[in-house]
């Protein structure tokens, strides 16, 4: 008989060894996530929570594999149980954002990434979370405060080019909006800053184009 290599496989003999052992579930349920079959993982889970009984884990996990179906309602409906058991989970409170974005909620989404930032006591590890915040703010009226969450993203994590690419482009497109002198001098001081960036070269050509334009 030849050796599977399927982890699929080992996680299900692990589970047949101790059938009522969530860290088991939740790790084929995962699996079954990242292979692209969010039924089978749903399925799988609401299966396990059935026989065994609530498990916050497990529901958060649930919720992903919903939100994957495009299941929105019942997404919700998974992350609030999950929640009410573990309120203060940045898991779930991250599956919280992504379902509210999903639904195009961008308040209560941006709602739920501040939490995570409250609550973090290594903000070196949140650039991304303040990337995400960054994303969610398109309007004009909400320019300046997108320029501020992507500094502090880049100040957390410098050599990220997307990061850079993006905070140059919404600098660019503030001070071609007629914004008046005295900040438009700013920002073109602080775009200027950006040039120096040892990131600059990995940038798009467009990107660079439009940043000589301005600061020369």
């Amino acid at each position: 008989m030849g050796i599977s290599l399927n982890p699929g496989h080992y996680l299900l003999q692990a589970r047949s060894l101790e059938p009522d052992n969530p860290k088991f579930a939740y790790l084929h349920g995962e699996y079954l996530i990242k292979e692209k079959k969010p039924t089978k993982a749903k399925d799988y889970i609401e299966s396990f929570l059935s026989e065994f009984g609530p498990d916050a884990n497990l529901q958060n996990l649930l919720a992903l594999a919903y939100l994957n179906l495009e299941n929105i309602e019942k997404a919700e409906e998974s992350i609030g149980n999950a929640l009410s058991k573990l309120p203060r989970s940045k898991d779930f409170l991250h599956t919280a954002f992504l379902i509210k974005k999903a639904k195009g909620d961008k308040i209560s989404a941006f709602h739920f990434l501040e939490r995570i930032v409250r609550m973090d006591d290594q903000p070196f590890q949140s650039f991304d979370i303040f990337w995400e915040m960054a994303q969610l703010l398109n309007s004009k009226t909400e320019i300046k405060k997108k320029i501020n969450l992507l500094e502090i993203s880049l100040s957390l994590n410098h050599k990220n080019t997307h990061v850079l690419e993006e905070l140059i482009l919404t600098y660019c497109e503030i001070i071609e909006t007629g914004i008046p002198k005295s900040e438009k001098a700013q920002f073109v001081k602080d775009l200027y800053r950006l040039k120096n960036n040892p990131m600059l070269p990995n940038l798009t050509p467009l990107t660079l184009q439009k940043l000589a334009l301005i600061v020369g």
